[in-house]
């Protein structure tokens, strides 16, 4: 258990031990300034393998918050746009009602008549009503219809675009965080040779 323990050891951890472990030694030998003992206590300002890849799981955890924004303000302004066509549509929708609710009152009328001729008379009248109101019904419906659904393939392509560039900001900002990363350890790699 401990060899993998050492084994894991980071390079930052190592580089501390070893200092603290020179500077025991410098004090128990007893040097002094006077001897012209170099400051051992002050770290390279270079960066470490650790810090290489702590940038870059910062930097990962940045796109991957960029990414989740982006994409829930693409869901956010699709459910908006819908609600919007939903309360244009209400209108439309109101007209269709009261039509149908007119047609089904225009016969019920008929219906409390007793006498044939008068009821025949009265389903005659009323059809020819009831034809122009079915009329403008389905013109109203099919205009609706074929608009909406229009319109909700055009929300629907906007919402699949938008998601898409967010996923292409995303895989662009891992792969910028991948290369520095890689340039990262090269100059670390660089500083050790």
């Amino acid at each position: 258990m401990e060899a993998p323990r050492r084994f894991l050891r980071t390079e930052t951890r190592c580089r501390l031990y070893g200092l603290h472990t020179l500077l025991l030694l410098v004090l128990f030998l007893g040097f002094s300034e006077a001897a012209e003992v170099p400051d051992l206590t002050t770290p390279e300002p270079d960066l470490t393998i650790d810090e290489c890849h702590d940038e870059f799981t910062i930097a990962c955890a940045n796109a991957s918050q960029v990414f989740s924004d982006s994409y829930e303000l693409c869901e956010l302004n699709a459910n908006e746009t819908i609600i919007n066509l939903e309360v244009d549509t209400e209108l439309e929708r109101l007209q269709i009602e009261l039509g149908s609710s007119a047609v089904c009152g225009n016969m019920q009328i008929c219906d409390t008549l007793a006498d044939d001729l008068e009821y025949f008379q009265c389903i005659n009248r009323n059809g020819i009503r009831n034809l122009d109101i079915l009329t403008e019904i389905n013109y109203n419906a099919t205009s609706a219809y074929t608009r909406l659904h229009e319109d909700y393939d055009a929300v629907h392509r906007t919402y699949l675009l938008c998601g898409l560039d967010a996923q292409k900001k995303y895989m662009e900002d891992i792969r910028q965080a991948h290369r520095e990363l890689t340039q990262c350890r090269s100059e670390i790699d660089e500083l050790n040779d």
